[in-house]
């Protein structure tokens, strides 16, 4: 984890569910404080399904642990059980999110002195839903990050080092030791891009003419992803199958590579053309969306006619490279098509104002 925004907030959400519930001259201020650890999230619209969330299982803890310290007890043993039944029954209602945080409430509230339980129960109970409240807050107040603008710098990075080992392996220059650990970091940023994407599809705008640009940015943003992901497929078919590339007349290497180093050119410069680093040509738009791929598609056939002994070249693995760069093709040609209808058709919302490294 990095030192960011949220670690702020979860310090600055304790300090403020203890400043409250010193106001309120609460005997304990310090479950404000742990309810607010738990609390604390990434956006605004997270934030408020995390406290009805809370909110619901803490009050199914309170009223467990309040019913078994009036009618059954409440020594060790009857919290265990207590907090077996209170597991039980979040799982049951699909809160087990909450599970933590109400048995932090269920053992508290159960754990009040005999004298006057009820009384301090609901105390305690009411500290811990101040830490909640608290927590809100400060997701509420805080300007919350800018989604789109990392979640496109870790496109823009990630899908760099995608290409740069595509082109090295067509040019048989790639290290294979380094070539592969770099293929599982790039599967762990494409984790990471997802959470980010959510992220930013989860965040909330008011205006309808803002919620309409939203939408439009969702799709090309899913669409960047999904043409990333297909460039990290291209990439272990390649490496996988690099011998039988290798195997192939020079000419029809030189075609395979054509076709590729276009795609990933292509690709490259519609992520700069999203953010106005490459201006929009509708001539260049018109002629390559109906590029016709018939070449590649001759060469299988024609390395599907020939002997056996006369091919030195497994036509299945042949097939899988061709088709791996067909599906790479289809969702770079639509990434196109969604991004051009963004520029030329809503020019009014088009205007992104993104770096493509971090500032």
């Amino acid at each position: 984890m990095k030192f960011g925004a949220r670690i702020l907030k979860t310090g600055i959400a304790i300090t403020l569910a203890l400043f409250i519930a010193e106001l309120c001259k609460s005997p304990s201020p310090s479950l404000a404080g742990i309810s607010a650890i738990f609390a604390v999230q990434p956006s605004i619209y997270r934030s408020y399904l995390s406290i009805l969330e809370r909110a619901q299982g803490n009050v199914i803890g309170a009223v467990i642990a309040i019913v078994f310290g009036l009618y059954v007890g409440n020594d060790f043993i009857l919290i265990g059980v207590a907090s077996i039944i209170c597991v039980a029954l979040l799982l049951q209602l699909k809160l087990e999110n909450t599970i933590g945080l109400t048995l932090v409430t269920l053992v508290i509230v159960m754990d009040s002195p005999g004298n006057e339980f009820l009384e301090i129960a609901l105390i305690r109970f009411g500290t811990i839903m101040l830490g909640l409240v608290a927590a809100f807050i400060v997701n509420l107040i805080f300007i919350p990050p800018k989604y789109e603008v990392t979640l496109y710098q870790q496109i823009y990075t990630t899908n760099n080092e995608i290409l740069k080992w595509i082109k090295l392996n067509l040019r048989h220059a790639a290290d294979f030791p380094l070539l592969k650990k770099d293929m599982d970091w790039m599967q762990k940023q494409m984790t990471q891009i997802r959470g980010q994407y959510d992220l930013f599809k989860e965040e909330r705008s008011i205006r309808k003419k803002d919620m309409i640009s939203k939408a439009r940015k969702i799709a090309i943003y899913r669409q960047m992803i999904l043409c990333s992901q297909k460039a990290i497929d291209l990439l272990k078919i390649q490496h996988r199958y690099e011998n039988d590339y290798l195997q192939l007349e020079p000419e029809k290497q030189e075609l395979i590579r054509q076709q590729i180093d276009f795609l990933t050119d292509k690709h490259e410069q519609l992520l700069l053309t999203y953010i106005d680093k490459v201006a929009v040509d509708l001539d260049y738009v018109e002629d390559h969306l109906a590029q016709d791929p018939k070449e590649l598609m001759d060469l299988f056939i024609n390395e599907l006619k020939l002997d056996e002994d006369a091919s030195a070249v497994d036509e299945y693995h042949l097939m899988r490279i061709i088709a791996s760069i067909f599906a790479y093709q289809e969702t770079v040609d639509y990434l196109d098509k969604l991004i051009h209808s963004f520029k030329l058709r809503h020019k009014k919302d088009n205007k992104i104002e993104i770096s493509v490294t971090e500032e």
